[in-house]
Formats: structure tokens, C-alpha cells, sequence
């Protein structure tokens, strides 16, 4: 089977013969950063399908900050809308990202109950310690696991204080 490599440079050649502009363009441009990524300081390092979903993972991060950051407004709109189609074809080849907070909370629940740890803004160092790596090895957005593990907490909280408060009454 062809490498993650091999198979955007046969697509790039596709696109091109398809004379789809943008995606040929966008195909290339990723390939570039690829290329880019794999020169050291010395020596050219072997494009492992590893290093493409770590380039195509920041290049897909990228994108979102140009549409995020691109003027909303007609005179912007097309520049907008090349953008989101940039984004819709380096999401066809980067590795997918959990950015659903809701799931994640849900994941960090499950591993910390799975390591015998309570999810409360009392036990923020352990826990961090504990699910960020887990998180970032899952293909979790670290930005919404940020925000995850603060309302996780939160919520951990909130039993606690439920329970302390409800032990108090027996």
C-alpha cells in the first residue's frame, strides 16, 4: 500500500489533471509543509506517515486560524469560502481530532475512574498529569481538552459537594 506521503502526491497529480485548481494548490501547499518538515539541520529525515499526520495536523490547525481570523463581511466572503475548502480537503487526510468537549469529559471520567483517581479541582495536579497525555495520544483538540478537564472538574465538584453535604444528614 502507498504511503500517506505517496498518496497526496498521486492525488496532487490527480487534481491536476482534473484541473481542480484549489485542490491541487491545497495538495501541494501540504506536501510542501511536508517536505519542509522532514529537512534537518543536517540530513534529510525519511517521511514516516507519522511526521505527515503531525504536519497535516498543524496545517489543518492553521487553516481553522484563517477562517477564524479572516473579516466576516461580502467583500472577504469568497477568501472565506476558500478557506473552508482548503479545510474540507486537508480533513481527508489529516488524522481525525476529538474536539467535542462534552466527549472528552467523558474520556477523562472514564480514565481517571479507570486509574482509581477523583476528577475535583482539589486533585487538578494528578489528574492533569494523568489524562493530558492520554488525551493528546487519543487525537484530542488541546485546547477543548483544556476546557474539558476544567468543567470535568467542575462537575466532580458539584458530587462532592453533594455527597459531603449529604453524609452530614444520616
Amino acid at each position: 500500500p502507498m504511503s500517506k506521503y505517496e498518496t497526496l502526491k498521486a492525488d496532487m497529480t490527480t487534481a491536476l489533471k482534473e484541473g481542480n485548481k484549489i485542490r491541487r494548490l491545497t495538495i501541494a501547499d501540504m506536501v510542501a509543509s511536508i517536505d519542509k518538515a522532514s529537512v534537518g539541520a543536517k540530513s534529510r529525515a525519511i517521511i514516516t506517515d507519522q511526521l505527515v499526520d503531525e504536519v497535516l495536523l498543524k496545517y489543518r490547525k492553521t487553516v481553522k486560524e484563517m477562517i477564524d481570523t479572516c473579516p466576516d463581511g461580502e467583500k472577504y466572503a469568497d477568501r472565506k469560502a476558500e478557506y473552508r475548502t482548503k479545510l474540507e480537503i486537508v480533513e481527508q487526510y489529516a488524522p481525525k481530532v476529538i474536539d467535542d468537549v462534552d466527549e472528552i469529559v467523558k474520556m477523562i471520567n472514564l480514565c481517571a475512574i479507570t486509574n482509581g483517581v477523583s476528577v475535583t479541582s482539589g486533585n487538578k495536579g494528578p489528574v492533569t498529569k494523568l489524562v493530558m497525555p492520554f488525551l493528546k495520544k487519543s487525537g484530542c483538540d488541546m485546547a477543548a481538552a483544556k476546557v474539558a478537564l476544567d468543567r470535568a472538574m467542575a462537575q466532580g465538584d458539584v458530587v462532592l459537594e453533594a455527597q459531603l453535604n449529604g453524609s452530614g444528614d444520616n
